[in-house]
């Protein structure tokens, strides 16, 4: 039995094509066009679209249910950073943190907590929840894919046979 296509019917604006071709001449167009109108943009405006981004960015792989890269709550943060334009050791100083501190919570090598992400909101406008759900998906990804074959063998079934 041979694989079939998925293919969203709506697909892309209508056409019923559910991938992009990068190499057709309307996607250069639309491209050029985009790039054009970014140029054109005041930096104020660039730099909220970029913030906007990383948040939408956030929220997708919040959403997806096996990311294939496991990104530290720590590299949003630093992503946003690098937009603003904010050294790492001003945020620092600011949260009341030491940069070693900091700088392990961005390399994902210590968990954002409650305090932090809750000043975060302040200043970042971006709720708490979304800095700890992105901490925790992360704790279960590594604990299940640590621990795969362990994990395997629990289901529904599995339980139901017990009784």
């Amino acid at each position: 039995m041979s694989k079939q296509k998925k293919i969203n019917l709506g697909g892309l604006q209508g056409t019923g094509k559910g991938n992009i071709d990068r190499k057709s001449s309307a996607f250069q167009q639309l491209k050029e066009a985009i790039l054009q109108h970014s140029g054109q943009q005041e930096e104020s405006e660039k730099v909220s679209n970029q913030l906007l981004s990383l948040r939408f960015q956030m929220m997708q792989y919040l959403e997806s249910d096996a990311p294939s890269e496991v990104k530290p709550a720590g590299y949003f943060l630093e992503k946003y950073l690098e937009v603003l334009a904010i050294k790492k050791k001003t945020l620092a100083r600011y949260l009341g943190y030491k940069e070693s501190n900091l700088s392990a919570i961005l390399k994902g090598k210590r968990s954002i907590n409650k305090d932090l992400a809750i000043k975060l909101r302040g200043i970042f406008q971006l709720d708490p929840e979304l800095w700890l759900n992105k901490q925790s998906k992360n704790t279960l990804i590594e604990v299940a894919r640590k621990n795969k074959a362990q994990y395997q063998h629990y289901s529904l079934q599995g339980l139901l046979n017990e009784g």
